[in-house]
């Protein structure tokens, strides 16, 4: 029985050494520096070296047709007289260039990355292949960063070849043209908005400096849809939130809050008759609007709590003799009981 015992756990350990190989074999590796790397990784996102927002100086070949090359381009300085640079900016934690190959002979030579200020030398990896993972940067402030890459460094007369295949970022991260200002305020000019459904209205945000371009949405278009200039229709009753963002990397946002309300076309109606029965059996009529009603709906339920004053104030249209305005004043603890009768 031991025998047994001993055999069955001798085979259990080993299948399990074997599971544990099969774990650490097929453990995702990040790649590293020097390695092929053909797809961005998961958490990457990657841009080709066509990207508007990469700008060029002193670049002759861009966007050099080549098959084995990221997206079958690439970019490169093959002039050794010529300072070449690549510039852009990107706002994320982490950045990697990929490069396309070289010839043996520029394997001594190296160009210059300078971020946020600070410069460092990378080689680009020759290996007969292209999409290489050539330089790498992680950790930095989750901000917008300014890269440079310029070929002065090393080659046979103090200048190197250099070609970008493809910039990875982080996928949460933007690429962003090196001469776009960043927007520093965004602002709308409502906070709340009430439309009725069928109606519209603009609603204007007001971004510094007024270069960077926006986006739009509504948290439900079914409710209230929005367009690129900002115009709010009503769809049908209900509340939504409107949000227009900056696209520049900026990451600003500013929001409205929208309240759809009936049209009047329906059975609410646009207006209502208010009927307050009094104390006295007196009974007072007055021609509302449905907010002028949302309003004294308001004061009643706040003085049923003693809040707000206890009068309520209803404007009449009076042209009779000299007067030009009057004003009459219902005190709380007079009214029994009202009626509203909406009309179209």
């Amino acid at each position: 029985m031991k025998k047994i015992l001993i055999i069955v756990s001798a085979a259990i350990a080993i299948l399990f050494s074997f599971s544990l190989l099969d774990i650490e074999g097929n453990k995702a590796k990040a790649a590293t520096v020097g390695e092929q790397l053909k797809e961005p990784e998961s958490g990457w996102q990657r841009f080709d070296d066509t990207h508007s927002a990469i700008k060029y100086t002193n670049f002759p070949h861009l966007g050099y047709k080549v098959t084995q090359a990221y997206k079958g381009t690439t970019s490169f300085n093959a002039n050794y007289s010529t300072h070449g640079e690549v510039r852009f900016k990107f706002k994320g934690k982490n950045l990697r260039i990929i490069t396309p190959t070289g010839a043996p002979d520029y394997r001594a030579s190296s160009v210059d990355i300078t971020i946020d200020g600070i410069t460092e030398s990378f080689s680009m990896v020759l290996n007969n292949q292209y999409m290489n993972l050539s330089y790498e940067k992680l950790g930095l402030d989750d901000k917008v960063h300014e890269v440079v890459i310029d070929n002065f460094k090393g080659g046979r007369s103090g200048w190197s070849l250099f070609g970008l295949d493809a910039i990875d970022i982080d996928t949460d991260g933007t690429l962003i043209h090196p001469d776009l200002e960043l927007a520093e305020s965004l602002k709308l000019n409502k906070e709340t908005l009430e439309l009725t459904t069928g109606s519209s209205e603009t609603l204007v945000a007001t971004v510094t400096p007024d270069s960077a371009g926006l986006i739009w949405t509504s948290s439900d278009p079914e409710i209230a849809s929005v367009d690129s200039n900002g115009n709010v229709i009503g769809k049908k009753v209900g509340k939504v939130t409107i949000t227009v963002a900056t696209t520049d990397g900026s990451n600003l946002t500013a929001t409205a809050e929208v309240t759809v309300k009936e049209d009047g076309t329906g059975e609410i109606g646009t207006r209502a008759i208010l009927r307050l029965t009094m104390t006295n059996k007196d009974i007072h009529e007055y021609d509302l609007s449905l907010s002028e009603i949302d309003q004294f709906m308001n004061w009643l339920d706040g003085r049923e709590v003693g809040q707000g004053k206890p009068y309520y104030k209803f404007k009449l249209n009076v042209t009779t003799g000299n007067i030009i305005s009057r004003t009459e004043y219902i005190m709380y603890d007079k009214i029994v009981s009202f009626t509203v009768d909406n009309y179209k």
